[in-house]
């Protein structure tokens, strides 16, 4: 249920590339430069629609190109089903699964659960409350089907809100009570999913992944739904109408929720040594996967751009234990095809090695 196969075409340094990785872990070795980090960009594209780099097409497709193919095979249920997507220079995307046209990129998500760990994914920490809704709603996309489509529907309701509140027609204020009807169905469907999730999710951390972690000792994990659920959220509207008015937008529901973790009451930001929260990232990385896979017997892919710069020697051992209750299939960037061994030698994984040099793949 891996991605069994690879074409990456004009994709920033890369001209043309196609390699095979294994089901187990596929290091990506090579200098700075060389297209190791591009090569997991192109798998993240193939599953997301979106570059985790930047939001400006043009800077993907390589110089003097009109655009950018990614073609792959994907492993299910035996079969192997062929996907793929490219992008021009004037922004059109063409999306294709099992040779036919899609228009939903969700459609080549939900094909391909793909997690990524990079430098900057400790904004889940230290970043705002939207950094750790998409990560939740990410394993919920997976795991509770009907989310997704009621996510969407609650964003077509929440930006008709937004909109009256900012305008303010004639009669806005029965507009908006008309509204706030479905805006309420909805906001209860979502929070329920994502408390079914959160406890499924705590269950498997818990209880599996950080076992052996020294930090799970008083670490909690709170929700917070985005409004006080004690109350009707109904009635929580109603309280909050002028200001809202005033404010031009929804100031509650589930499009603020936030998750939190804590140890005795202090936020592990505030707690935690970095490599620490360096560990409690992976396992919380881990456990989405792992219970992706549990939930719904597809294989998650794990993405960890230049491992060994993020990680000590003290902590790679660690890491490692982490990765050992991980069944994803999992691509690593390093520099030395030698300085992750503390890292996958836990693993008890297969190991497959490619050494990438100007955007190419260079036989050893």
């Amino acid at each position: 249920m891996s991605l069994e196969f690879l074409t990456i075409k004009n994709f920033r340094n890369i001209e043309s590339l196609s390699f095979s990785p294994i089901e187990g872990i596929n290091l990506i070795y090579g200098e700075n430069g060389s297209g190791k980090t591009s090569l997991l960009e192109s798998i993240y594209y193939l599953s997301h629609g979106k570059s985790f780099r930047t939001s400006k097409h043009k800077n993907i497709i390589k110089k003097q190109q009109s655009k950018f193919i990614i073609h792959g095979k994907k492993s299910v249920n035996d079969l192997s089903i062929p996907v793929g997507i490219s992008k021009n220079l004037l922004g059109e995307s063409s999306l294709k699964i099992q040779g036919k046209s899609s228009q939903k990129v969700s459609d080549l998500a939900q094909l391909i659960p793909v997690q990524l760990i990079t430098p900057e994914s400790y904004s889940l920490f230290f970043g705002g409350p939207k950094e750790r809704r998409k990560f939740l709603d990410f394993g919920l996309f997976h795991v509770e089907h009907q989310f997704f489509s009621l996510w969407q529907s609650f964003n077509k309701i929440l930006k008709q809100r937004n909109a009256l509140l900012k305008q303010k027609p004639k009669n806005y204020y029965d507009e908006i009570r008309f509204w706030d009807k479905e805006f309420v169905r909805l906001s209860v469907s979502i929070n329920n999913l994502r408390l079914s999730y959160i406890n499924k999710f705590k269950q498997q951390f818990f209880d599996k992944i950080c076992v052996d972690l020294d930090l799970v000792k008083d670490l909690s994990l709170e929700f917070n739904s985005g409004w006080k659920t004690t109350n009707e959220l109904t009635d929580i509207l109603s309280e909050n109408f002028e200001r809202d008015l005033k404010q031009g937008f929804t100031s509650r529901g589930p499009h603020k929720a936030d998750f939190s973790f804590s140890i005795d009451g202090i936020s592990v930001e505030n707690y935690l040594s970095r490599g620490q929260l360096k560990l409690l990232l992976y396992a919380l990385k881990v456990t989405q996967n792992s219970l992706i896979e549990t939930e719904t017997n597809k294989q998650s892919i794990l993405l960890i751009d230049d491992l060994p710069s993020e990680l000590g020697q003290d902590t790679r051992g660690k890491v490692g234990k982490i990765l050992a209750q991980c069944d994803s299939q999992i691509f690593i960037t390093a520099i030395e095809s030698d300085s992750i061994s503390a890292v996958v030698e836990p693993m008890k994984r297969k190991l497959e090695m490619f050494h990438v040099k100007h955007g190419k793949l260079i036989t050893n």
